[in-house]
């Protein structure tokens, strides 16, 4: 089954990329923390956002211009994705790819596994000035007359990246972080049914974390995939 869902940024258009002869720019070296390994990360998470819509053909000059570099490092970049499996040449154009529903649902199994034991390494490890922020943010957005989809994609991509970060554990922090991005090829994340009772999850996610609650945190972190996954079905269903 290779279907999948559509968000309004799908019909966004990022135009076919222009051949042009390659610069020879200094900034371009590929030496890590170098301009390629930045504009490599700022591309890896405006796919993770979907600011550059799946299945649509990249512009290297918008993406230059918007990024602020040249078409350099900017081609490096999308070389080092495009072997990573991030983006696809398809008939000589470059475009994100998009997973399949089997892939997807293989991805998020593994992600619920190792999640849920980031979340209870993490439990404890979490500054209150953070949790607080992010609880703050999260109850600030679930308040709003009119919440905004991206604003809780980007929320929920920075929630999972600091319980990574606290897990302690380096290997299974990138693990994580290359699962979760290739599970966003699959579509750009609906608005949950209910957008407050996904709010509601994260900051129960939140609360075992600042208490130090191990088990809580692991399962308040499965319960939340799993819930993300029905989300996701229940949309394809209605299709």
């Amino acid at each position: 089954m290779n279907a999948a869902i559509k968000s309004k940024d799908d019909d966004m258009s990022f135009l076919v990329q222009e051949p042009e002869p390659l610069d020879t720019d200094a900034d371009a070296s590929p030496e890590p923390g170098g301009l390629v390994a930045r504009v490599h990360a700022q591309l890896h998470d405006m796919v993770l956002k979907h600011e550059i819509p799946l299945g649509t053909p990249i512009s290297e000059r918008q993406l230059s211009l918007q990024l602020g570099v040249s078409r350099t490092p900017l081609r490096e970049a999308l070389r080092r994705l495009e072997g990573e499996g991030f983006i696809r040449r398809s008939r000589g154009v470059l475009e994100v790819r998009r997973i399949s529903l089997e892939e997807f649902l293989d991805l998020l199994k593994i992600r619920k596994v190792l999640e849920a034991e980031a979340a209870g390494l993490a439990a404890g490890a979490i500054d209150a000035a953070t949790i607080d922020d992010l609880r703050q943010r999260l109850t600030g957005l679930a308040e709003a007359e009119r919440p905004d989809n991206h604003e809780r994609v980007s929320l929920d991509l920075e929630l999972h990246r600091t319980i990574c970060a606290a897990c302690g554990n380096e290997s299974m922090a990138r693990l994580i972080e290359e699962l979760r991005r290739k599970s966003m090829l699959f579509a750009a994340p609906p608005p949950p049914q209910d957008f407050r009772a996904s709010v509601a999850q994260h900051l129960a996610l939140l609360d075992a974390l600042a208490a130090g609650d191990s088990a809580g945190a692991r399962q308040a972190m499965a319960d939340h995939l799993d819930k993300t996954l029905a989300n996701v079905l229940s949309r394809l269903l209605k299709r």
